[in-house]
């Protein structure tokens, strides 16, 4: 027998062939449960209340279930086992739809039409929030958060620290000038230690790791300084604040790795999680960077060269954000155009793969990019020889006839 299965906001409804209803879920008219069975249906899932529902059905003898609704007659079918079509065309469904009102006072549910349409309103409003909270929770979307947190934090320390610089160099000016270039080491350097006096050899070496001869240079320096005696209190306490910033900077850091490896290990594999998170942001999504062509990946982040070029004519720009990669920037100036070519054509495809949650291939494209340099480098050892430029043509000068 067949048996047609309509499901509302307010249940579930088994037809048979001449359109009685011969079963209903009922809702209760709550609305966690309306939204529970749709989200199950979004999931993948089916609510227990639906599946006894459905036995039910086949126990009475029904062997064919026809659905309207796309997603559920394969979950249905899949789930349950069960032989299921899907006809969204039938007319017993649209006179049903059409008549709901009266087929809800049938199992005892009374609502107007202004009723229903409230309803629908609703719950359709719950289900939209719903699903604009589960994309605000989407791990790329929380990368390109991360990622331009990260961009800020540094900014603001490399101008804090350049602050530091200048405000401790009233006091200790040999040692902010290029002696300590890690701003880090510097911050800790003025918290630990502060005075210029408490720059000992013993106090050095039982609190830093730094070389030998730059703590004798930095001992004498102290005891030879021309700064002046100030205040540090103030300057220490800046000074661990920006220690405590770093510290923060690095727990994002980590951060960002373990989300990179659980939404883009291929791409983590190549480029790293930093440069792959900022491709990610610069494109907007995973989705939208697994979608784009290997050529828009290669200089994306150099939009303003791209479009200078095509004003202009100026050079056209190789890469964009991929430069910061090691492999790139570390290689020979005239093959880098060729190795940011093969390293956007391996990003486009590791995305797509991240996307679309396929197998981990990361090291098999490393491998492969790590042999493709290779041979480039082998291949081409020497820079090309420069094209000369045409001389532009002169016209020949016209002699001119004396004057008698």
């Amino acid at each position: 027998m067949k048996c047609h299965i309509a499901d509302t906001l307010f249940g579930v409804f088994a037809l048979d062939e001449s359109g009685t209803i011969v079963n209903f879920l009922d809702f209760n008219n709550e609305n966690e449960k309306i939204i529970r069975f749709y989200e199950a249906i979004e999931e993948e899932k089916l609510v227990d209340e639906y599946q006894k529902f459905i036995q039910e059905l086949i126990n009475s003898g029904f062997d064919e279930l026809i659905f309207d609704n796309k997603d559920l007659e394969p979950l249905t079918s899949q789930k349950l086992e069960v032989k299921t079509r899907l006809d969204t065309k039938s007319l017993d469904f649209k006179s049903f739809r059409l008549s709901l009102a009266n087929q809800l006072k049938k199992v005892g549910i009374i609502v107007s039409e202004d009723e229903l349409l409230a309803k629908y309103k609703e719950i359709n409003e719950e289900l939209i929030k719903k699903e604009v909270s589960k994309a605000g929770a989407q791990n790329d979307l929380i990368i390109i958060q991360i990622n331009e947190t990260l961009d800020i934090l540094k900014k603001s320390l490399s101008l804090f620290t350049s602050r530091l610089r200048e405000w401790y160099g009233l006091h200790f000016p040999e040692l902010t000038d290029k002696v300590i270039e890690d701003n880090i080491i510097l911050a800790k350097l003025i918290t630990q230690l502060g005075h210029r006096d408490n720059f000992t050899l013993e106090n050095l070496q039982e609190k830093f790791e730094i070389r030998e001869d730059r703590k004798n240079r930095l001992v004498k320096m102290a005891s030879q300084s021309m700064g002046a005696d100030i205040d540090l209190r103030v300057v220490k306490e800046y000074a661990s604040q920006i220690l405590s910033l770093s510290k923060f900077t690095e727990k994002l850091e980590d951060k960002l790795d373990d989300l990179m490896e659980k939404t883009a290990p291929n791409m983590k594999a190549i480029v790293g999680s930093l440069i792959g998170a900022k491709l990610i942001a610069k494109a907007g999504s995973l989705k939208k960077l697994a979608f784009m062509p290997a050529s828009r990946v290669q200089i994306l982040g150099a939009e303003k060269a791209l479009y200078r070029f095509l004003k202009t004519g100026e050079k056209k720009p190789k890469h964009g954000l991929i430069f910061q990669w090691n492999q790139i920037r570390g290689s020979k100036p005239w093959i880098r155009g060729k190795i940011s070519r093969l390293i956007a054509g391996k990003i486009g495809l590791a995305s797509k793969v991240d996307y679309f949650s396929g197998d981990f291939i990361g090291d098999e494209l490393s491998e492969e990019i790590d042999e493709k340099i290779q041979y480039l480098s082998e291949k081409y050892p020497n820079p090309p020889p420069r094209k000369q430029k045409p001389k532009p043509f002169k016209k020949p000068r016209r002699k001119q006839k004396r004057r008698r």
